[in-house]
């Protein structure tokens, strides 16, 4: 049941805040050791702001800020990606040397979700320094996908996607540079949404970012149900949110097939592709709107122009010693790594500190390129525009499998967090070996709600998320 629903119930007494979130702390604690999705839990205390919601709402005269105006998510349970501070709990981005780190005070998306009456019961995992499709580390592990174990679950977002999809929560937090929703939620068969750059506050992460990088930078929501991704949105955007009405049959309609030739980036699979189509087909055929293939060929440099907003338009090895500053000895930790000897880091951070694989030279040039690509873009899809993208070029690969190859292809996200335009990740069903499948929605800047609705149709009409069990 979504979100909004659930706390509609909580509100009519229909459920106790205490009793859901027993709920989902019970199949937390049953679905744990299986994914291993969870960071740091709090169970208890979370059980305890549950009571005194119930307790304030049992009264005949309820508080103006529990009212459903102001605190539309009250006494529903949900969860944070670990490398967002929420005072008290730790913040150690998979890295053993901030194991004991914990958070002086809550960042502003936290604190948005509790004015709205939502309760946090645990922090969920991550990738070391949140710089992988994969969600390994040597403080908490490794997460499993949870419709194959020995598929990844993504990265970096990865245990809110896990979570969110096993029904251990209702609804989760996470944040995206290079896909890091997105993946998570492919991966796991969920809805995730990327905002426009700077519309929801980016304080208080660690890794923290600065300059450019910021543009690409968006904390946004994970959830099982399209139905609660506006509402969702909307807390976190605090006053920033506006809303506007959407016909979608009024809306023009494009899709892209791939990255233009992307050099290091896969072909897409067949399923990856099917997937594309039948989105295509289903809005042709059930919405009745024509939809028009475009081709930017800029995209084939996206990675150029990521990386050089990630150096922030800075000499490249200067902004990779920042971004990998905790490996201080990197050939010591690679031999140790080999060797199956303790080591505190995991070998891609140990590989990206020593290759300098993002290493990216004439940056003025792309950052220029960039430039011509966002006016290229927004002047086809303007302000009542969509495209449709293919999400990752496969389903989850194996656990290590893209140590070997494919490191690349977290670029059919990135590209759009170079763009700053907002995106959301919608499931499309099971492959043949019960994986989840998905697409990207696309709009331009501030038109989050385009995208948003577009999912809401697809998962009344066509299909949403599918169980893992």
């Amino acid at each position: 049941m979504p979100a909004h629903k659930l706390a509609q119930k909580i509100r009519n007494r229909q459920i106790t805040s205490e009793q859901l979130v027993r709920i989902f702390i019970k199949r937390i604690k049953e679905i744990q050791p299986l994914v291993n999705a969870m960071a740091e839990d709090r169970f208890e205390q979370a059980i305890e702001e549950a009571k005194e919601i119930d307790r304030v709402l049992s009264k005949q005269n309820i508080p103006e800020n529990y009212s459903e105006t102001n605190a539309p998510l009250l006494g529903v349970p949900y969860t944070c990606k670990e490398s967002i501070w929420v005072k008290d709990m730790t913040n150690s981005s998979g890295l053993v040397s901030r194991k004991d780190f914990r958070a002086p005070q809550d960042s502003l998306v936290v604190t948005y979700m509790k004015k709205a009456g939502a309760i946090l019961t645990c922090t969920t995992n991550i990738p070391e320094a949140t710089a992988s499709v994969e969600s390994t580390n040597y403080v908490y592990g490794t997460t499993f996908n949870p419709y194959n174990l020995s598929r990844i679950a993504g990265g970096s977002s990865s245990g809110e996607g896990c979570l969110v999809s096993v029904c251990g929560s209702i609804l989760g937090i996470g944040s995206d540079m290079a896909g890091s929703i997105r993946i998570p939620s492919c991966f796991n068969g969920v809805y995730g949404h990327k905002p426009t750059s700077h519309l929801i506050s980016n304080d208080f992460q660690y890794p923290s970012f600065t300059g450019l990088q910021l543009d690409m930078l968006a904390v946004g929501p994970l959830c099982r149900y399209a139905s609660d991704l506006k509402l969702i949105f909307k807390i976190l955007c605090g006053p920033k949110f506006k809303d506007f009405d959407i016909d979608l049959k009024k809306l023009n309609f494009f899709y892209m097939k791939d990255l233009q030739g992307c050099a290091v980036v896969s072909e897409l699979s067949n399923e990856s592709r099917n997937a594309l189509n039948k989105s295509i087909k289903f809005l042709e055929t059930d919405l009745g709107v024509k939809i028009e293939e475009i081709k930017l060929k800029k995209f084939k440099f996206c990675y150029e122009m990521w990386s050089s907003l990630m150096c922030n338009g800075i000499n490249n090895q200067e902004w990779l010693d920042y971004f990998t500053n905790e490996i201080q000895n990197p050939r010591t930790e690679l031999i140790k790594s080999i060797l199956g000897v303790q080591h505190e880091h995991i070998l891609p951070l140990i590989l990206f500190k020593l290759s300098g694989l993002s290493r990216v030279h004439h940056t003025e040039y792309y950052i220029k390129m960039l430039k011509d690509l966002k006016e290229e873009i927004t002047e086809i899809i303007k302000d009542n525009g969509i495209i449709l993208f293919p999400s990752y070029p496969t389903v989850a690969p194996y656990h290590n499998q893209t140590l070997l190859s494919n490191s690349m292809d977290f670029m059919y996200f990135g590209v759009f967090n170079i763009l700053g335009v907002p995106v959301t990740q919608i499931p499309m069903g099971l492959n043949s070996q019960g994986l989840p499948t998905g697409i990207q929605l696309i709009a331009n800047h501030n038109m989050d709600l385009l995208t948003i609705k577009l999912a809401e149709y697809f998962e009344t009409n066509l299909i949403g998320w599918v169980p893992p069990f």
